[in-house]
């Protein structure tokens, strides 16, 4: 069996939907009613999460409370080193989890660092250089990548994708790395430059491939919460909705299981870092209202 620690965001989103997906819970009406992410156990081939690392051990052990497998409850992550094969960041929305994965890196330990990587280019270059140093499988994306939604469109049709529009809510790099790693799935690394035409709460960015493609994100404090994509191609055009949680977090735990498994990561490096440069970009631009080359 494939063991995971959870480390960090107990108290919040991914932590317990990632676990309420791998493990089978052990009371679905005490799940519903502690108000966590109303997704079904569909756990992942033999993969189970048996630990979970949090300061807020209580927060931790009402997960643990919650679903079957887990047997270490823990505030130190040292305690997971030799029980877990892999463990899964999660995202405690202090943006900070990202710095309890050298730990990890350096011990060789195949790594899921929630998104955002970071909001620093050189912060999440040096990360991913730490873990290529220690030979370590490191992986950091938005769930948006595996939209079930995506995966289903007949591409063919479409021909070549010549422009995404990419629509997210709430704010720039938090949020807007959703749209935007849906946008980079789907038309590749290789933007050359960022403009943003907004402003602090309306972002409307210009992403710029050199070669007729263009990519485009809206991201909006002002609009209610909403995932959509236009995907506009040689041959043909499609609009989506993209609103399958339980299928995109499930695929995307999969993928990393996956690299536990073989230590192949699904997603290179220098595309997470591209994702993370574009923000950047896209929050400088806006500030100077200028054209960003990367």
């Amino acid at each position: 069996m494939i063991r995971l620690g959870v480390v960090g965001g107990a108290a919040v989103y991914h932590a317990r939907a990632f676990t309420g997906i791998l493990n089978p819970k052990r009371d679905e009406a005490a799940w519903e009613a502690a108000k966590f992410p109303p997704y079904a156990s569909n756990p992942v081939e033999d993969a189970s999460v048996v630990a979970i690392c949090d300061d807020d051990r209580a927060a931790a052990q009402q997960i643990a409370d919650l679903v079957e497998g887990i047997t270490i409850v823990t505030d130190n992550p040292s305690d997971l080193l030799g029980e877990v094969d892999g463990v899964l960041i999660c995202d405690d929305i202090t943006e900070q989890h990202q710095k309890r994965a050298p730990l990890f890196l350096e011990a060789g330990l195949p790594t899921f660092i929630d998104k955002p990587l970071s909001r620093d280019p050189q912060e999440a270059e040096a990360i991913l250089a730490l873990a290529e140093r220690h030979g370590t499988p490191v992986m950091s994306c938005s769930a948006l990548r595996y939209s079930t939604e995506y995966a289903a469109l007949d591409k063919e049709a479409l021909g070549d994708i010549m422009t995404v529009i990419a629509i997210g809510p709430n704010e720039l790099v938090f949020y807007g790395i959703h749209p935007c790693e849906f946008l980079h799935a789907v038309m590749g690394p290789g933007v050359k430059s960022v403009r943003n035409f907004g402003d602090a709460k309306r972002n409307h960015v210009l992403l710029d491939y050199g070669d007729d493609r263009m990519g485009v994100m809206v991201v909006r404090e002002d609009i209610a919460y909403t995932f959509r994509a236009t995907l506009l191609g040689t041959k043909g055009s499609v609009h989506l909705t993209i609103d399958d949680g339980a299928g995109f977090y499930r695929e995307m735990l999969r993928q990393f299981i996956g690299m536990v498994r073989t230590g192949e990561m699904p997603v290179p490096s220098s595309s997470t870092l591209e994702i993370i440069r574009i923000l950047d970009a896209a929050v400088r631009s806006r500030a100077t209202s200028e054209e960003v080359i990367l």
